[in-house]
């Protein structure tokens, strides 16, 4: 059967066959070129030979995950305990990706110090965490993120614990100490945090404590009227982190405990002192003969193997001590390990020497220093209840003390305050004298001067050359009170002015450098009073020219600038980086010097620092000639700045304009 085609039809099949060939053919040539100047690789597929590591662009990464590794999973709380942290990054297709930006984060007191921040060829970012002096058991979670993707890992942190040392048993009525440390895996113990503390029976001497600077805090424990065990808790720290101990002391039914001397006695030293036990069991005396131990923190026993046995349920020994101090003496059952404690105090009485010191010798107007006598007897020993005076022999600034007189304490202190007065001594211009016994006597010398009293202006050997036309070179001023101490926050004006100007030209050395030759002439500055202007006439309306400020004489008076003002002989060359500085803790304050490259070596000027402080004002100067970069001056072949001739002309006379 014949079909009839339109030949409308037949055209339009053709140019959809001769269009199509023509995409696919601009497809393959596109794809064996490599693409075309625009084309950008697609995530994780080399530019070139298409192994290897991947060149993404990390802008368009496509990150398709995160994987977080650390090693080890485990640390201790010592200070110096550390895991190392590894993220590698992958595209959709498991290739690694470089250059693609990891952020590291911790929870918990984790501390991170990110070695690695973006992933290197191998696709890997780091990280190290440590514990950063947090001693808390915990875990921590470390977290890694690259674009959409992370991964996290938990870190395990321990080795933080609390003990309890004490008796393990102790009688109806009696009081114990008790020691609790807090310490980190490496057994040093943690300072300044809160230890919390219970008891089931009797009663303790705080419920809260904090631990010293060893890690220690120490409690009493009164056992009451009623026989048991006595749990005592120890706590640190919280929710996770807690840790605890328990020690458990028996308070049996015997009465075991001390009845001479009482507590907190004092005892002369060298003197005998009997201590005496009373052990009952059930209201009757213990059997005549029974033993009881006795020890002691201070002092000689008497027998010295500390044994003493009952009678009528009564022990009793001898103690005495050559040195001064707090002893703690403990009795105690060697078979059931009933225990009692009894704490007194072995004193010095008769001075031999005084020791006087301040917390602080320098001092500000009006500043406060503890003045604090220290007194011993003839074998060192600290001595107690000695009366001390107290007494101002100098004092420039106008101070006064607190008090006169002072008690000394176990640690043969006393003490008064010293207050400085609103002027300054001097160096040591304040003495402070204590006196023990009405004629052993001591001094300490003070020095109330924190005003700016001392200034001084400095630089190094190196100038700096910003750019083609300048020189800038560093200084330093430093404020100090007359102690020698660094004055802060003091405001140092600064200004930079010349005092004259050499005539001359370059000559070339014998080791081919630029160098101004000495003895060339010399021309004063013309300013002489420094105030920006030539003077022609005096307050009387008297013409100064004559000489007035021309001091080179060379009739400055009829040349004028292109301003029509009249000139000044040498020009203001050089300026200082800021008109003023303030000191910083050190007392120190830096500053620059910027001058033109061409007036180095012809004009010399005056740099002048000046401190104002309370009414007392220092200043310092310092002279020179504005100095050139030895580079500059290196090279015969190149003229050095400005020119082989002086800035201000050749004639070897000032009057001379040449």
């Amino acid at each position: 059967m014949a079909f009839a085609v339109d030949e409308n039809w037949r055209n339009k099949m053709a140019w959809k066959f001769l269009a199509r060939a023509a995409a696919l053919s601009l497809s393959l040539l596109l794809i064996a070129c490599g693409g075309d100047s625009g084309s950008t690789s697609l995530s994780g597929v080399g530019g070139g030979s298409g192994t290897g590591g991947s060149t993404t662009n990390p802008d368009t990464a496509q990150v398709g995950s995160v994987e977080l590794v650390a090693s080890p999973v485990s640390l201790d709380t010592s200070t110096n305990a550390q895991s190392s942290i590894t993220a590698r990054v992958k595209d959709a297709n498991g290739v690694l990706l470089e250059g693609v930006p990891v952020s590291f984060s911790a929870t918990n007191g984790g501390t991170l110090a990110v070695s690695q921040g973006e992933t290197d060829e191998a696709g890997v970012a780091s990280a190290i965490l440590t514990t950063n002096g947090d001693p808390r058991n915990r875990t921590v979670t470390v977290t890694a993120q690259s674009g959409s993707s992370s991964d996290s890992v938990n870190i395990s942190i321990s080795g933080t614990s609390i003990a309890i040392a004490g008796p393990s048993s102790i009688s109806l009525g009696a009081s114990t100490g008790l020691r609790v440390t807090l310490a980190d895996a490496d057994g040093n113990g943690i300072p300044n945090e809160t230890v919390n503390l219970t008891t089931n029976l009797g009663t303790l001497s705080a419920s809260t404590l904090t631990t010293s600077s060893n890690g220690v805090v120490d409690v009493q424990l009164n056992s009451g009227s009623t026989g048991g065990t006595a749990s005592i808790i120890a706590s640190a720290f919280s929710g996770s982190s807690t840790v605890s101990a328990t020690k458990n002391i028996v308070v049996a039914g015997d009465r075991f405990g001390f009845t001479s001397p009482a507590p907190n006695t004092e005892v002369v030293l060298n003197t005998t002192q009997t201590l005496t036990m009373e052990w009952l069991v059930d209201g009757n005396p213990v059997a005549d003969g029974t033993q009881i131990q006795f020890s002691a923190t201070r002092g000689t026993l008497d027998p010295a193997n500390g044994v003493a046995t009952t009678t009528g349920g009564m022990a009793s020994i001898d103690i005495s001590s050559a040195n001064a101090g707090i002893s703690t003496v403990t009795a105690s059952d060697p078979s059931s390990g009933l225990s009692s404690d009894l704490t007194f105090e072995f004193v010095a009485t008769i001075p031999d020497d005084i020791n006087l010191q301040a917390t602080k010798t320098q001092l500000d107007l009006g500043e406060t220093s503890e003045i604090i006598a220290i007194i011993r007897d003839a074998e060192n020993n600290l001595v107690k209840n000695q009366e001390v005076t107290f007494s101002i022999l100098e004092d420039g600034s106008g101070g006064s003390l607190n008090s006169s007189r002072d008690i000394t304490d176990s640690q043969g202190r006393a003490s008064t305050i010293y207050q400085a007065g609103a002027n300054s001594s001097g160096r040591d211009g304040v003495v402070i004298q204590a006196t023990v016994a009405g004629s052993i006597v001591d001094t300490v010398t003070l020095t109330v001067a924190r005003q700016a009293l001392r200034l001084a202006i400095g630089t190094g050997n190196e100038i700096i050359e910003p750019d083609t036309v300048r020189y800038v070179k560093d200084y330093v001023a430093i404020v100090t009170d007359a102690n020698g101490a660094p004055v802060e926050n003091a405001n140092i004006e600064l200004s930079i002015l010349p005092t004259g100007y050499r005539k001359g030209t370059y000559a070339i050395s014998t080791d081919d450098n630029w160098v101004i030759p000495p003895g060339l002439v010399f021309c004063e500055a013309e300013d002489a009073n420094r105030n920006g202007q030539l003077d022609t006439e005096d307050s009387n309306g008297n013409d100064l020219l004559d000489p007035g400020e021309d001091l080179n004489g060379n009739g400055v008076l009829d040349t004028e600038d292109t301003n029509g003002s009249d000139k000044l002989e040498p020009t203001n060359s050089a300026t200082t980086s800021a008109a003023s500085v303030v000191s910083a803790s050190d007392g120190s304050a830096d500053f620059s010097l910027i001058y033109p490259q061409s007036h180095c070596g012809w004009v010399k000027v005056e740099l002048t620092a000046t401190v104002r402080v309370d009414g007392s004002e220092s200043i310092e100067s310092s002279e020179f000639y504005l100095s050139c970069s030895a580079s500059d001056l290196s090279n015969v072949d190149v003229d050095p700045p400005g020119g082989v001739e002086g800035l201000y002309g050749r004639a070897q006379d000032c009057t001379v304009v040449d």
